[in-house]
């Protein structure tokens, strides 16, 4: 996303919502490789100075195991993962690493091994999967999103959805409520 639409998000959510906007949230994901930067700079001395809370989307991996490991406590961490966002499951650099040794013993080796590598399914690309019980942010309800390429958009349509007030509502109106200081409006959906 780029800083004016999140900027133009800020605005609206503070039109729509009663409460003084608050201009300290760290915005991360569906745009690249934003959360494995916002990731490493929680981890810099002061963390990310000034914010209270970090939203991920369609996120890949921040680097870190926990939400309480990004400084702003797990209860400010807030994720949005649509079931159709292929970013926000990347298997693992080990599982990929596994995958592609055991690719001629078959599909039931390849997943017994990539197994061994993530017992707990919950590791992908950049770190443990935020919208994992494991992780421990507060996951919030998005959109399915499309089908990657089935659905004709593409193959990640589902990952520029988030900010799309036409095509993800749910997910917009739950970033809004945050950015806004409102996060107790947040409608939550259960960990992967």
């Amino acid at each position: 996303m780029a800083w004016g639409e999140w900027e133009q998000l800020k605005a609206e959510a503070a039109q729509s919502h009663s409460a003084p906007m608050r201009l300290n949230q760290a915005p991360s994901g569906a745009s690249g490789s934003g959360e494995p930067t916002v990731g490493a700079a929680t981890q810099e001395a002061g963390g990310i100075p000034g914010a209270d809370d970090i939203i991920l989307l369609g996120s890949p991996g921040v680097g870190v195991d926990r939400a309480e490991d990004l400084g702003v406590g797990k209860e400010h961490v807030f994720v949005g993962a649509a079931e159709n966002d292929p970013v926000s499951k990347l298997p693992s650099k080990a599982q990929t690493g596994a995958g592609l040794v055991t690719l001629p013993m078959g599909p039931a080796v390849t997943r017994t091994v990539g197994d061994l590598f993530d017992p707990g399914d919950d590791d992908i690309w950049f770190g443990k999967d935020p919208a994992s019980e494991a992780f421990g942010g507060r996951r919030f309800k998005v959109d399915d999103g499309p089908l990657p390429i089935v659905d004709g958009q593409g193959p990640t349509p589902a990952h520029s959805n988030y900010f799309n007030r036409t095509k993800d509502s749910v997910s917009a109106a739950n970033i809004a409520a945050v950015v806004s200081g409102n996060p107790d409006l947040i409608v939550t959906e259960s960990h992967r």
